[in-house]
């Protein structure tokens, strides 16, 4: 490896150069040409349905472990450690095991922490710390400053309960369907929450999350903006205030561009309705 002054070129399995590192990074572990790719503000990359995608699909909200793994490798180093206070079918956790980092997820849904263990079996993928429990008691244990990273995909308010359209549902000469339910599966068995309740509950455990971020360390938060009763929601704009006054910085907002979401027709001829192809990444430090 070449050095130039504190630069050291990179290369990959391939034998092709990934750039030049600088051993005064004090963030990650990216060469400069890698660095320059992951802080655009839109995410278009392709990835893979694999990992046990079908299996892990039962979920409905899960993330692409490579991903979540290109998002850990952009904040952290090698070694570190990151908590997913919302882990689901465990994408975060799948993705720091395929980039050598250490991960603590908590899942309030013991089914979904099968489910994980199972695909880490079936993959042979080292599995991580999954602990089933509600967040607002596990956190409380943990000590503080221990996690150099948060990445989590937040349940989106009430959309894993409402029906995905409103009114029935009719394609020319054919019969009028019954309005078809969300995709998502039930993240938990709790009746159907206000806007104001779910925001509340973020920040109730995004306030326990505070203190086990070391000081300087980023929290990205996957949410989707929502569409329902003839009115969007900016859902990403209300989370964003909870998390600045739980003392987190805004930095940047990333759209993960989703290329493998098929598109919709909604409100045609009578409405202009958006068809959701892509997430907000709430970019955070503390």
């Amino acid at each position: 490896m070449p050095k130039n002054n504190d630069k050291i070129e990179l290369f990959n399995e391939h034998g092709d150069s990934r750039g030049f590192y600088s051993e005064r990074n004090r963030l990650n572990d990216l060469t400069g040409k890698e660095w320059q790719y992951w802080s655009k503000s839109v995410i278009n990359k392709n990835y893979p349905i694999n990992f046990q995608h079908k299996l892990r699909n039962q979920h409905g909200g899960q993330k692409p472990p490579q991903l979540c793994a290109d998002l850990i490798r952009a904040f952290t180093k090698k070694g570190m450690r990151v908590l997913d206070p919302f882990a689901g079918v465990g994408g975060t956790l799948l993705g720091a095991s395929l980039c050598d980092r250490k991960a603590v997820g908590i899942e309030i849904n013991k089914k979904w922490v099968d489910v994980y263990n199972q695909v880490c079996k079936l993959e042979n993928v080292e599995q991580q710390d999954m602990r089933v429990g509600d967040s607002k008691e596990v956190l409380k244990s943990e000590s503080p400053e221990s996690y150099d990273f948060i990445l989590t995909d937040v349940p989106y308010w009430n959309m894993d309960k409402v029906e995905k359209s409103n009114g029935k549902f009719k394609k020319v000469n054919g019969e009028a369907k019954e309005r078809t339910k969300s995709n998502l599966s039930k993240f938990n068995e709790e009746v159907m929450k206000t806007k104001e309740e779910w925001l509340k509950d973020m920040g109730d455990i995004f306030s326990l999350c505070n203190p086990l971020l070391k000081q300087g360390g980023y929290l990205a938060v996957f949410i989707g903006d929502m569409y329902r009763n003839g009115k969007y929601h900016f859902l990403s704009n209300d989370l964003a205030n909870v998390l600045e006054r739980n003392s987190f910085t805004p930095k940047a907002n990333l759209i993960w561009y989703d290329v493998s979401n098929k598109l919709h027709i909604y409100g045609y001829l009578y409405d202009f309705v958006p068809s959701m192809i892509h997430q907000n990444i709430l970019i955070f430090k503390k």
